[in-house]
């Protein structure tokens, strides 16, 4: 635009004293101009566009980036405001063109205020163009961080779903052996053995009446066969853990052998039992454990003879195999 004012001085000031053929001459180089201004006009707008482009991005990110999208809009109102004082002049600039034999002889003065004018927004225009880039710039950093946390919340899901799976996997080894436990010992439920799951895990409750005679820790026949029956199911899946508990009532237990009292009587229970379970060779003797826990967890009151023999028992707590749980977790 500035070539253009230019040339349109020189005309105003050819065309009273140049001849007809270099006032053509400069014509044609007056029409070059133009060209050369609607290929600038081409170029801002697509400048244009490409900032409604941006503005469209801006709208879909998140709320942290507001103040940018404010910033923005911000720069699109000036930009269109520029725009429109820009088309305002180029009108006035087009018409003082059309009618250059009359106005530019008075004009002068005003034409040269209307380039130095134009050429200032051109330079607004321009700053408000590399203040865009650089917001561009700063958005296309935000997406890339964004990008990346989205690939981290997809790699945390799959965590979770690796781990919801071994969970789910869990959950079914122990509803199996459950069933499978019940189904082997049916013949024994009602005799003082019951069979449960609580907290992930499968409870197989013995009452002493079913296992041992009393102040003894030699198991009897009926109790062993339930014992033995248990092994195979055990035997079954060897990667299961397994814990058990012998439990006697309040009463004191004054013993005349090595076994002094109810720890040493649950303990020695509890260790009968382990032993008939592995002797079965499918039962892993790493996966077992035996332990006493005297009276100090009963399940009823130590009031009653009813209550006592709810008591002393034993109980067989078996765990599913949790290693690939526990691997998952330490990876996360």
């Amino acid at each position: 635009m500035k070539k253009l004012a230019l040339f349109a001085l020189i005309v105003f000031t050819a065309s009273s004293c140049v001849s007809s053929k270099v006032y053509k001459d400069l014509q044609a180089k007056f029409a070059d101009l133009e060209a050369e201004n609607t290929t600038l006009r081409k170029g801002r707008d697509g400048a244009q566009a490409a900032e409604e482009v941006a503005q469209a991005r801006i709208s879909n990110l998140e709320t942290e980036l507001a103040q940018l999208r404010e910033k923005s809009a911000q720069v699109k109102s000036e930009m269109e405001s520029l725009n429109s004082r820009y088309k305002d002049l180029n009108r006035s600039y087009e018409y003082l063109l059309e009618n250059n034999n009359n106005l530019l002889a008075s004009n002068q003065a005003e034409n040269k205020k209307l380039v130095e004018k134009l050429n200032k927004l051109q330079a607004e225009l321009a700053s408000k163009e590399d203040s865009l880039r650089t917001e561009n710039d700063r958005l296309k950093k935000l997406d890339a961080n964004l990008q990346k946390l989205g690939e981290a919340i997809q790699s945390r899901e799959a965590r979770i779903s690796e781990l919801e799976s071994a969970m789910a996997r869990k959950d079914s080894t122990v509803e199996v052996v459950r069933q499978r436990l019940r189904d082997a010992l049916r013949n024994f439920e009602g005799k003082g053995l019951t069979v449960e799951e609580r907290n992930g895990k499968v409870y197989v409750s013995l009452e002493n009446s079913l296992l041992f005679p009393s102040a003894s820790w030699t198991v009897q026949a009926e109790g062993k066969k339930a014992l033995e029956e248990l092994a195979v199911v055990l035997a079954e899946n060897p990667d299961l853990q397994v814990m058990v508990e012998g439990h006697t009532d309040g009463d004191a237990f004054n013993g005349r052998t090595a076994v002094k009292d109810n720890w040493d009587l649950s303990v020695m229970r509890a260790t009968s039992i382990v032993k008939i379970i592995v002797a079965n060779t499918g039962v892993s003797k790493a996966n077992i454990t035996a332990a006493g826990r005297s009276e100090y967890v009963p399940i009823a009151s130590n009031d009653s003879p009813e209550g006592k023999a709810k008591n002393r028992r034993t109980e067989i707590i078996i765990t599913p195999n949790l290693s690939e749980l526990q691997e998952i977790l330490e990876i996360n």
